[in-house]
């Protein structure tokens, strides 16, 4: 059995303040060097099956979400993704820390990945 995950191809991280009944979107994260990489896992999958190795089993979709106290923790958790890493797009840092600013007390920062898992079985 081969099972892949990987960053879905067009759904891309988000990042949102959260607090009990409220949820504000801050931005999306980019990452124009990883689509590259994306198109040599999607090819490799398909050249596995193509070459009757396996078949697929099932695809599904899914999200990770991580909870982040403080803006601060932001820069750290980026750095943790091995490279090439998301970033914020132009604005969004800033924007960010603004929202931070107006957001109620005990809120949070949510971001969100969303996966695609493939499952193949073997023939």
């Amino acid at each position: 059995m081969l099972i892949s995950l990987r960053p879905h191809r067009t759904w891309r991280p988000a990042v949102a303040i959260i607090a009990p009944g409220y949820r504000l979107p801050v931005a999306r994260l980019v990452n124009p060097a990883f689509d590259r990489n994306l198109r040599s896992a999607d090819s490799a999958l398909d050249r596995v099956v193509d070459e009757g190795w396996f078949i697929p089993a099932g695809a599904r979709s899914s999200r990770f979400r991580i909870f982040l106290q403080r803006p601060s923790q932001m820069r750290t958790y980026l750095e943790l993704i091995s490279p090439p890493r998301p970033r914020f797009p132009r604005g969004g840092r800033a924007r960010l820390h603004e929202l931070w600013a107006s957001a109620p007390r005990g809120a949070r920062i949510e971001v969100t990945e969303y996966l695609v898992i493939n499952v193949l079985r073997r023939r």
